[in-house]
């Protein structure tokens, strides 16, 4: 058989090389140095070259996946540039204490993460949220009620309230998993609707409170130990009215009714230990009553070792400005007697000026009588309709709007003054804004009234920029990369926007979202792993 003719194209492969007895090959010096001094080499690498490295052998992939050196990388990627961006925002030098210590508990704010043991994985799941890569799993709930279910996240856990399923409680681990269920009311009486939902976690147990549409409310316990779910006990409101919103940090309670009633509870009069389970019957400790709140509003509940900080923010119109924010705040000492209240509100900030309790500590010497009068312009920020939600964790204050846009204001709550600055537009999205929340690290996520534009913000960043252009407005869209595009609608024309907003919650891990499209109900964990 006659051979076959050299292609031209054989030329471009490279020649096979042909070993002799004398060629030894490469060298291989590495691998004859200890395990202290490759792990001393690979402290020197960018991540890049410690990701390959793990590639190379059982060894290197071991070594590369060390947990101290990706600890530094961490602490050189994350936790130093923050501590470079805050001296320059108080213009101070960086003090030498901000080089790297093995000691997690002296990072600035990062004391949580101080039992962390797999430094790897907490870098890739920072990375991701910077850059909003995860992954997204689907489950679709049972058939959906007519009433709205209601959704709170806590500490892995989802906890969904209706009025046919009653209470339920799902882990994000195995989000298709139901952990426990439990009825909001007997099988003798009529059923519930719930109007309200708030969790707090104290050691090893979950507590939910769910208000009701006849003004009750009812508390129950999720153990995480067990996953055993029971209802603790059932109270009847000050009002019986429906319950529209609740805030929850044991052993406080907080209650706003249909009636513009707001309502602070002691759960546990007379105790004195966290995480106590003895049943107590609520004792009320303040009360306040609105002539009109106009929706949406938010609640905030912070307890301290010696006082209580209830705060209701609230949307109101303001003729030169437009939509503002209310933000009344009410201090108790721990025996429930009032010890101030006051009211703030960001129409300062909407027309760029300083706050009056601001200008008074920059000019403490002369008297405010003497001070100039200061006469505003025209509003830098003009909302002519109300904000589509609102979310407060103190000390950041954030709205969506039909706009496409959010406004972000930094509340500042000392033992004497209240008042709001810094306010900023926030621009991204490219439809209306229908949900947001907030933490108090400054972490934030919005998601469009459409359901298919999701994004992340750290507002540190735009806090630390106040009075300079912010270069990071746009914030991060999330990108989950096993999502099929155009999977949410396709046609929007005769799809009610309204049926469309979603509650969402996140944690340092993920982000959920409750999707309703088409009557059917999807929670959708988006996982930053």
């Amino acid at each position: 058989m006659p051979k076959r003719c050299r292609d031209h194209r054989d030329s471009d492969l490279p020649q096979k090389r042909i070993r002799t007895r004398n060629d030894t090959g490469p060298i291989d010096r590495l691998s004859r140095l200890s395990n202290e001094l490759l792990l001393h080499i690979l402290s020197f690498l960018p991540v890049s070259s410690l990701n390959v490295c793990q590639r190379l052998s059982h060894r290197f992939h071991a070594l590369g996946g060390d947990s101290e050196i990706w600890k530094r990388q961490y602490y050189s990627q994350w936790v130093r540039p923050r501590a470079r961006r805050l001296a320059n925002i108080r213009r101070t030098t960086l003090p030498a204490k901000t080089d790297y210590s093995p000691k997690v508990a002296t990072w600035f704010d990062h004391g949580h993460l101080a039992q962390e043991g797999n430094w790897k994985r907490q870098y890739r799941l920072r990375h991701n949220w910077s850059k909003g890569l995860c992954r997204v799993t689907e489950v679709e709930f049972p058939q959906p009620p007519c009433s709205p279910t209601l959704v709170r996240f806590c500490a892995g856990v989802v906890f969904t309230a209706d009025s046919a399923h009653g209470l339920r409680a799902w882990t994000t681990r195995d989000s298709a998993c139901c952990l426990a269920r439990i009825p909001l009311s007997a099988p003798s009486k009529s059923s519930m609707i719930p109007t309200a939902l708030a969790v707090s976690q104290i050691q090893d147990k979950i507590e939910i409170s769910v208000g009701l549409e006849d003004g009750h409310f009812s508390l129950f316990v999720l153990n995480l130990q067990t996953s055993q779910l029971d209802l603790q006990s059932s109270h009847v409101g000050s009002s019986d009215a429906a319950i529209t919103a609740m805030a929850l940090s044991l052993p406080y309670l907080m209650v706003v009714s249909q009636h513009k009633d707001l309502t602070l509870y002691n759960l546990r009069p007379g105790s004195h230990q966290a995480g106590e389970t003895e049943i107590f019957e609520p004792r009320q400790v303040a009360s306040l009553k609105a002539d009109n709140i106009v929706a949406p509003m938010t609640l905030s509940l912070r307890v301290s070792s010696f006082e209580i900080v209830a705060t209701i923010v609230y949307s109101f119109f303001h003729i030169g400005c437009g939509w503002s924010l209310g933000i009344q705040e009410l201090r108790l000492g721990k025996d429930g007697q009032q010890l101030d209240s006051r009211l703030a509100t960001t129409v300062d900030s909407q027309y760029g000026l300083r706050p009056l309790q601001s200008r008074k500590r920059r000019h403490s010497a002369e008297s405010v009588d003497t001070q100039p009068p200061i006469t505003p312009g025209a509003p830098s920020i003009l909302h002519q309709q109300p904000p589509t939600s609102m979310s407060y964790s103190h000390p950041y204050l954030l709205t969506s709007h039909a706009d496409n846009t959010l406004t972000m204001y930094l509340v500042v709550s000392t033992s004497d003054s209240l008042f709001v600055q810094g306010g900023r537009r926030l621009w991204g999205h490219t439809s209306s804004v229908s949900a947001v929340q907030v933490t108090n690290r400054g972490k934030a996520v919005s998601v469009s009234s459409r359901g298919d534009e999701i994004r992340i913000w750290e507002l540190e960043t735009a806090i630390s920029s106040l009075g300079r252009k912010f270069f990071e407005e746009n914030g991060v869209q999330l990108n989950a990369e096993n999502k099929e595009p155009g999977r949410i609608y396709h046609d929007l024309g005769s799809v009610n926007v309204q049926e469309l907003t979603l509650p969402i919650g996140f944690d340092e891990e993920r982000v959920l979202l409750l999707r309703e499209k088409t009557g059917t109900q999807l929670l959708e964990c988006y996982d930053f792993t």
